[in-house]
């Protein structure tokens, strides 16, 4: 399962949506050019329900669409839905679960946080 990590903002569209490749930060050379990108207000792990609506190809992946119960849409990467299927029960799908974004390469996209381990013997 993928553990909690560092990344401590992440790229939205302006109904909230995140985005799975920043959509307003373009390279030219060796320059990087902000043209308003909007960035979450943090990167807490989250509880919720999401829905699968679609699966699709990016630039460098394909990549899985979920919806959560407020209508905010998460690319999921390949490899984090199979760390879905073998610890959650997707029920028609839709899955409830602790999720937070992470990032792969130049790539964001959500999954499961590791909850807190019991520490009991």
């Amino acid at each position: 399962m993928a553990a909690t990590n560092r990344l401590d903002r992440y790229p939205v569209d302006e109904q909230g949506n995140l985005e799975h490749y920043p959509s307003r930060i373009h390279t030219w050379g060796k320059v990087e050019r902000d043209l308003g990108q909007l960035w979450s207000e943090g990167n807490e792990p989250f509880a919720a329900t999401l829905s699968l609506v679609s699966g699709n190809r990016g630039r460098s992946a394909a990549y899985f669409v979920w919806r959560d119960e407020a209508g905010r849409t998460y690319p999921m990467f390949m490899t984090d839905l199979v760390d879905v299927l073998m610890c959650k029960l997707v029920d028609r799908g839709a899955v409830s679960g602790l999720w937070q974004v992470r990032k792969r390469g130049q790539n964001y996209g959500l999954a499961l946080a590791t909850a807190p381990r019991d520490h009991d013997a």
